[in-house]
């Protein structure tokens, strides 16, 4: 008769094996109980949208690609003229003397009630794109502007390889407020097919070094997120590092990605700094809200809407 060791070995085989199984149909790390539930809802918006999308040509090849890839970019001289607008404002406040950023570096007021060009970013060529890779209505789940600057020696949180985790049918946009180089600590992605193989052994792997630290104490949740940190950067540099992606170019950059791509960035060098904003988006069954975000903004209250058909 097999043993308790043995069953449980069996039971954590058949359980990695079913959680990548949904990893690899949902494109996303939420679980295989919830993951479902928002793949279900991005069929329905495509289902109920009626009418024609428009994809200029602007972003065509880049909802291409972004359905092959889960990454993306595009470029354009009004998107350029939007970043600029943006930064000038930003920069006169703190050239006023005035502290418009709290210790994350994040802006700390709600950047679509602040900045009328995000509206028209997303009712221009980034509306386009979202649209013609959800097939389907957007909204704006939430919305942040950054201000990355090198403040360590290593690199923590969002600057360490990860995915996300939250549902696969999140788009987060990245939009270059200045040109960006690698030097300034641009965003890194390891396109989709690549970072679902070094999620393959993932699980037995982390869950064998999170019982090897936890001799003898409970772990904690920093811990726990370093050890599948390493575990992510030790499996790209091993095998995937020649097919990391580091998007850069001039002010108005914008960069699409998956949720749950691997990814990291932030971390510029000395005396560099990068200005962006980040949007985490997803579809919707109705047209977007743009008079809702007006009047109460894109402020990030959670990490993903629990509802993937509530309204925001």
């Amino acid at each position: 008769m097999a043993g308790f060791g043995t069953l449980r070995a069996l039971g954590q085989s058949i359980g990695d094996y079913l959680e990548l199984r949904s990893i690899e149909k949902h494109r996303s790390k939420l679980g295989r109980s919830l993951a479902p539930r928002y793949t279900n809802y991005l069929r329905e918006c495509r289902q109920r949208f009626q009418g024609t999308i428009a994809i200029g040509p602007e972003v065509e090849a880049s909802v291409r690609e972004f359905g092959e890839k889960n990454v993306s970019t595009f470029w354009t001289p009004e998107n350029r003229k939007l970043s600029e607008s943006i930064l000038q404002k930003v920069q006169a406040e703190e050239k006023a003397g005035r502290t418009p950023w709290n210790e994350k570096g994040q802006y700390i007021r709600d950047v679509y009630m602040t900045f009328p060009e995000i509206e028209e970013l997303f009712k221009g060529t980034l509306g386009s794109f979202l649209a013609g890779s959800f097939r389907a209505h957007f909204k704006i789940f939430y919305g942040m502007l950054f201000k990355s600057e090198h403040l360590r020696d290593v690199p923590i949180n969002s600057e360490l390889w990860h995915a996300d985790g939250g549902p696969g049918t999140c788009i987060i946009v990245m939009f270059y407020l200045k040109d960006v180089a690698k030097e300034d600590g641009a965003l890194e992605c390891l396109p989709w097919d690549y970072s679902l193989e070094a999620f393959r052994n993932e699980r037995a792997i982390v869950r064998k070094k999170m019982q090897s630290a936890a001799v003898g104490k409970e772990l904690s949740r920093d811990e726990i997120r370093k050890i599948k940190c390493d575990y992510y950067k030790e499996a790209i540099e091993r095998s995937y590092l020649q097919h990391v992606e580091q998007p850069v170019g001039q002010a108005g950059l914008v960069v699409a990605f998956g949720n749950n791509l691997l990814h990291k960035g932030g971390y510029p060098a000395p005396g560099r700094t990068r200005y962006a904003c980040l949007f985490h988006c997803y579809p919707s069954d109705r047209p977007t809200p743009f008079e809702r975000y007006r009047q109460v903004g894109i402020k990030k209250v959670e990490s993903f809407p629990k509802d993937p058909a509530a309204e925001f």
